[in-house]
């Protein structure tokens, strides 16, 4: 197989590496400005005109211009793999139909996961079983920030700072701690699990920038763990729900033990019951090996990673409801037809909530500033 690799940063840099020691894998051209080397280009069209490249491979991240590069690929007839998950959220169905249309492959399975070949189990998973729900740990950044602040007692900022000094965050690092990096991951999940493709601004989202040392005590006194984590679920007339939070788990759960900057994706079936893999989300060689699961895939004749009958979907959130942790400044409303218990800390109150809607939790925390809340899974 034969590969143009369009970026060589940290997971571009991976996939030239590992692909040297692989056999019948071979990169002819790089799409790079940084670099100076016969193998590199700085123009796209000298990959997608080349008639000896079969397939292109996309570590450049980010949205534009990497839409039009995989465009350009795909139209030109060549199989495309990317670990872009913004790209494959926003554009999936686009450029999977553009595929279909020209006969050539479209996988991201390190897209979500990083080196966790979560995606490609559980496409397997679907076409065997009835998949009824789906979720995990998806973000490394977020699950290091809040390990630190429960099991070093650091404060977000601090646990935040040592996490970008580490390389886990960005120097921006909102799309991680606003949980939008968990929530397209979540929309992969859902498309490759469900059949389902579910825009991004139907997915109640809400990070972990506001939480606070006080929820951190709090949680620790009911013997719960704070984790961001992903979750949907498929009901049995096929209505869809989904969500990305902060939840408290309990501390015998599999989300407890997921420490540092670990992934841990699991999903559901009728028959198989509840799978799950643990690992590293991110990373060089991790995520460039998971990349070339895919070149190898492709090879052995895998085109599609989401099922004929994949559609658009639009969740059902206001019916789906649980228990939260809330807390909001002192004196704020709750709604009415909450059955809550009320505790006074300070400058906030803190309401074990007993039964909450999804999304109008989520809209209450967007109403009122310095909200926080998380879910609270069932023991």
């Amino acid at each position: 197989m034969t590969i143009g690799l369009l970026g060589m940063g940290t997971i571009g840099s991976g996939v030239f590496e590992i692909a040297q020691s692989l056999e019948g894998v071979h990169v002819k051209k790089v799409l790079e400005k940084r670099f100076q080397a016969e193998y590199i280009t700085d123009n796209i069209e000298e990959i997608v005109n080349d008639p000896e490249i079969e397939l292109v491979v996309e570590t450049m991240g980010g949205l534009h211009p990497a839409y039009e590069f995989a465009s350009q690929a795909l139209s030109h007839g060549k199989h495309f793999v990317t670990a872009n998950k913004l790209l494959v959220s926003v554009y999936g169905p686009e450029l999977t139909k553009l595929a279909k249309e020209k006969g050539v492959a479209f996988l991201y399975g390190a897209a979500c996961g990083g080196g966790i070949a979560y995606l490609a189990n559980l496409e397997i998973a679907r076409n065997i079983d009835r998949i009824v729900a789906l979720g995990g740990i998806l973000n490394g950044t977020t699950n290091y920030i809040l390990d630190s602040m429960q099991s070093r007692n650091m404060d977000y900022a601090t646990a935040l700072s040592e996490a970008q000094a580490l390389g886990y965050a960005e120097r921006d690092p909102s799309s991680d701690v606003d949980g939008l990096d968990t929530m397209r991951k979540l929309i992969l999940a859902c498309a490759v699990g469900f059949d389902a493709y579910v825009a991004p601004e139907e997915i109640p989202t809400f990070g972990i920038s506001a939480v606070l040392p006080l929820d951190v005590e709090q949680a620790r006194a009911k013997g719960r763990v704070l984790r961001l984590c992903a979750f949907a679920r498929r009901a049995e007339d096929g209505a869809l729900s989904a969500w990305v939070e902060p939840t408290l788990v309990c501390a015998a759960s599999p989300e407890a033990a997921i420490l540092n900057n670990v992934n841990y994706a699991w999903y559901q079936g009728e028959s198989y019951g509840l799978m799950s893999y643990t690992g590293q989300g991110a990373g060089k060689l991790p995520t460039a090996a998971n990349v070339l699961r895919d070149v190898r895939s492709v090879a052995a004749g895998h085109r599609y990673m989401t099922g004929e009958k994949c559609a658009a979907a639009h969740p059902d959130n206001a019916s789906a409801r649980h228990a939260y942790y809330l807390r909001v400044p002192a004196g704020a409303e709750l709604p009415a037809v909450w059955a809550a218990e009320k505790r006074c800390c300070g400058a906030w109150d803190v309401y074990e909530v007993k039964d909450a809607p999804v999304s109008e939790m989520h809209a209450l925390a967007a109403r009122i500033p310095g909200t926080f809340f998380a879910g609270v899974q069932e023991a």
